[in-house]
C-alpha cells in the first residue's frame, strides 16, 4: 500500500505562506486519510526561504518564489 502526500500552499502573500502537508491511501478506489494534518507557516525571509528550498519539490517552491518576488 503506498502512501501519497498532498501539499497545499494556503494564504500565500507576499510575506508568508502556510504549507499543509496530508497523507493519503487509496483503499477501495478512494483516498483516505492517514495521520493528522501537518501546517507550518513560513515568512519571506532568507532562513525560511531556505528550509523551503530544502523541503519543497522545485515546482511548489518556484511558486511560492513567484509570489515573494526574490
Amino acid at each position: 500500500m503506498e502512501i501519497k502526500e498532498r501539499i497545499t500552499l494556503d494564504m500565500l502573500t507576499k510575506d508568508s505562506v502556510s504549507v499543509l502537508r496530508q497523507k493519503f491511501i487509496n483503499l477501495g478506489g478512494e483516498d483516505v486519510q492517514v495521520g493528522e494534518n501537518v501546517r507550518n507557516a513560513y515568512t519571506n525571509c532568507e532562513s525560511d526561504r531556505a528550509i523551503l528550498k530544502e523541503q519543497l519539490s522545485e515546482e511548489y517552491y518556484n511558486a511560492i518564489m513567484a509570489v515573494w518576488e526574490v
